[in-house]
């Protein structure tokens, strides 16, 4: 299942009354051992769940996880597609849903009444979906890169017929040094049909707007990078800046020859810096607009169950990290976490997502900031914008 905001509702809204299993493994290829370690972990945390859950909850954990060997063998196979991968199933209902993504996960085990899915948008944060078009003298090319993964996704072919045209040739008079015109340099004049060819090729990349943006809606792009000589992309990029629904970054680099996974990673760092940006705006934003905005998690839970929030925002470490809640960490409401730290960041977690779901139920947008962006000290890590 690809991770795009129906994946996202469907996950926040998985419900089973005897619990939802969420399965998260990090199949790193750099890893070594006799079998995979993150096979291990997974074995181990499974272990560790059905001795800490009841005779009850065992039995029905027992039959569900031998029914679903076959696709926990595929999330733990090495040669899978993915390095994050994930499985949710119902131990009651059978339902279940599997994600598998080019961006790291942390490796997880848990039981809920709910899907657990706090490692789901801490990933989003980094491999949200975003556009590339890679502008040239043929045209445009369009892909889409999400979570570690690029594809190419369509094109627009720029042809030109310039059958009737007529290169201008003939001799044109030149001034001398001495400024006279005593000298003549012949010339064919085609810098004149170069200009018209492309003044035509602007035009053309300017009206690809309209196909940018139906791509935008169809994809769930937030950001659109134009890629390609300068004047190219201020040709394909103007028309884009008022009314457009994804924020526009332009690249200089030349990658028309490309492969769309050779794109993504020469773009990565200004991708990278452009989500980084994109977020200091909107902590900025949020700083600069107390009206409109409340801050921690008692004044952002009154507003969810108001449906005020417009956009639910939230700092990267407060809830999502896999430094406050170790990788391998078994979480389950029958589980009483010993150490009062990593107690408090899983309450932390399950408080979070229940926001996420509350927020996507109204319709409202969910940020997860970059590692190094924060909002005010006071905010305790979460915030809202607030529709009224």
């Amino acid at each position: 299942m690809p991770m795009d905001r129906e994946t996202q509702l469907r996950l926040v809204k998985m419900r089973d009354d005897t619990g939802v299993l969420s399965l998260y493994v990090n199949a790193d290829p750099r890893q070594e051992g006799s079998q995979p370690p993150w096979k291990t972990r997974l074995d181990q945390g499974l272990k560790q769940l059905a001795e800490a859950v009841d005779n009850g909850t065992r039995s029905a954990l027992g039959r569900r996880v031998k029914e679903m060997k076959l696709d926990i063998e595929q999330l733990v196979r090495p040669g899978a597609p993915g390095i994050g991968r994930a499985l949710f199933v119902g131990l009651a209902s059978g339902n279940s849903y599997a994600v598998e993504m080019q961006t790291p996960l942390t490796d997880r085990v848990a039981l809920g009444p709910r899907s657990h899915i706090a490692p789901m948008f801490g990933a989003w944060a980094e491999g949200s979906p975003i556009g590339i078009a890679v502008v040239d003298g043929k045209g445009m090319r369009i892909l889409d890169s999400r979570f570690g993964k690029c594809e190419e996704v369509s094109g627009l072919h720029f042809e030109l017929d310039t059958a009737e045209w007529r290169v201008m040739k003939g001799p044109s008079a030149s001034h001398s040094a001495w400024g006279g015109r005593d000298t003549w340099a012949s010339s064919n004049q085609h810098d004149l049909f170069d200009y018209r060819i492309a003044e035509h090729l602007a035009k053309f990349l300017a009206a690809a707007h309209s196909s940018l943006e139906e791509h935008v809606t169809t994809f769930g792009w937030e950001l659109l990078v134009v890629t390609g000589e300068p004047e190219l992309v201020e040709a394909a990029s103007k028309s884009l800046r008022n009314g457009f629904k994804a924020e526009t970054v332009a690249s200089q680099l030349v990658l028309s020859q490309s492969t769309p996974a050779q794109i993504q990673q020469a773009l990565a760092s200004e991708i990278a810096a452009a989500r980084a940006d994109r977020d200091k705006r909107l902590t900025a934003d949020f700083a600069e607009s107390p009206r409109k905005t409340v801050a921690g998690s008692e004044a952002v839970l009154e507003a969810l169950e108001g449906a005020r929030v417009d956009r639910l925002v939230i700092e990267r470490d407060s809830v999502w990290s896999g430094r406050r809640i170790p990788a391998g960490t078994v979480l389950a409401d029958a589980i009483s976490p010993g150490e009062p730290e990593l107690a408090t960041a899983i309450a932390d977690a399950q408080l979070g997502e229940a926001m996420i779901e509350m927020a996507l139920a109204s319709d409202a947008k969910v940020s997860v900031l970059s590692e190094e962006v924060r909002l005010d000290e006071g905010a305790g890590g979460i915030g809202a914008f607030l529709r009224w």
